[in-house]
Order: structure tokens, then C-alpha cells, then sequence
């Protein structure tokens, strides 16, 4: 699906049966998070055969400073499974401060959800950044918003999180694992708790020095030391 999304193309019938069974010739499945694990576990893979390893990200040290203005920051494909959608709707009948926009970062982009985006105001439509403007991006952005229907992890939200940015998502990612005053839960599809949760925040993070540092502390958790350290336990455990 993720590789669907990126390039337009459409995998054939055999090659998508044959990605789907592949967990089946494994002896050991490296999960990023608990919820891609229970996805596993729901199609019957053996629950000693999977396990969690989260991903790792490196932290952006340098001094932090508020948000002035409630600018929030979607990053990703421009698609339903990552809750676009849901988001454009909310923030259709969110009420929010006069000042607050909505900044989208997208390579690719449904047709119907640019025709949302077109009706939906104070968005604004960015078809790619270089990577030192997308860090940029998220210095500058009061809050990170991807409410995904489905997510294995999410390493967008860890990026965000490194450089100080706030994150909402939904339980359908491994945000449940990340934790922290700096990360904020909605169930998937579920618009009417996006909107109460993006009025909340748009109220609570401009001016708020104290919340960035609780994201930076987050990220801060999951160093890529931990990932390598974790998949070399995990396999020694197994041999």
C-alpha cells in the first residue's frame, strides 16, 4: 500500500499475496510497533515469533523557542489511509484563532482530497520540501497532525518530535509507545474527537516553551543506539 502511495503504481494480484505472506517464512518478525504486531498476531502469526523494536531518530539540540501562532503540519502522502481527509474535515469546522493555518507537505496527492483541499480555508498546499526545509518546517510549526486510519510506526512523528514540534495522531501507530506530555491521541476516523483536539491544542501550544521540550524529551528515548542494541539482543535471545 505504502509503495502504492509513493509511486502510482499498482502492485499485481501475485506480488501483493506474495508481500502479505512473507511474515510466514520468518523465523523471527521485527515489529516497529505493538500495533503492527497485533496486526500479525489478528492473520495468525505466532506470538514468540513477533517482536517490537521501535525506530530511532536523532535529536536536534539546538535551543528551542514558542510557537507564536497555532500553525499546524501535516507531512506525508496526500491519501485517505493517512487520514487527510479526516484532517481537511476537522479543520473545516474547528474553531480556531483567526491566525492559525494549516501547512500540508505532500509529493503526491488523491484528486479528491485536493479538491478538499482547494475548499478547505487558511491551507496551504506544498508539493515536497528539501530535507533542511521540512526540519525547518517543523521547528516553526506548533503541532505535527497525521491522524492515520493505518500506520506500522510513523517515523514522521519521531522527526517532529526531535526538533521540538508537538505530535497528534491516532492509536493506529506506534505513538502509544513514544508517550509523553508532548503527544496527543485520537481514535482513527474519528472527526468529531479531531476537531475537540485540535481546538484544545490551538489554545494550550502557541507560547508554550515547556510542551517542546516535553517533545524533544520524547524523541530524546528513542536514540538509534537503542535500535541497533535492541535487534542484536533480540536476535542473540533467538539463537
Amino acid at each position: 500500500e505504502s509503495y502504492t502511495e509513493q509511486s502510482g503504481v499498482r502492485l499485481n494480484h501475485q506480488l501483493r499475496e506474495r508481500n502479505a505472506d512473507s511474515w510466514k517464512h520468518a523465523d523471527l518478525v521485527f515489529c516497529a510497533s505493538d500495533f503492527t504486531r497485533q496486526s500479525l498476531l489478528q492473520v495468525g502469526a505466532p506470538e514468540e515469533k513477533c517482536r517490537v523494536v521501535s525506530y530511532g531518530i536523532d535529536v536536534n539540540n539546538t535551543p528551542l523557542e514558542p510557537a507564536e501562532n497555532f500553525e499546524a503540519l501535516f507531512v506525508g502522502a496526500g491519501s485517505q489511509r493517512k487520514g487527510l481527509h479526516h484532517l481537511l474535515f476537522a479543520w473545516q469546522r474547528a474553531r480556531l484563532p483567526k491566525d492559525s493555518r494549516l501547512t500540508l507537505v505532500c509529493r503526491t496527492i488523491d484528486s479528491g482530497i485536493l479538491e478538499l483541499v482547494q475548499k478547505t480555508p487558511n491551507v496551504k498546499l506544498i508539493r515536497g520540501l528539501r530535507h533542511t526545509d521540512l526540519l525547518n518546517q517543523f521547528r516553526k510549526s506548533a503541532l505535527f497532525v497525521m491522524p492515520s486510519l493505518v500506520e506500522g510506526f510513523g517515523q514522521v512523528y519521531l522527526e517532529a518530535l526531535a526538533q521540538g514540534c508537538p505530535v497528534l495522531g491516532t492509536t493506529n501507530t506506534g505513538l502509544p509507545e513514544i508517550g509523553g506530555d508532548a503527544v496527543h491521541l485520537v481514535q482513527p476516523g474519528n472527526i468529531d474527537q479531531l476537531t475537540a483536539m485540535l481546538e484544545q491544542l490551538s489554545a494550550a501550544l502557541p507560547g508554550n516553551l515547556s510542551i517542546r521540550e516535553a517533545a524533544r524529551n520524547s524523541a530524546a528515548k528513542f536514540p538509534w543506539s537503542r535500535f541497533r542494541q535492541s535487534l542484536i539482543s533480540e536476535l542473540v535471545a533467538a539463537n
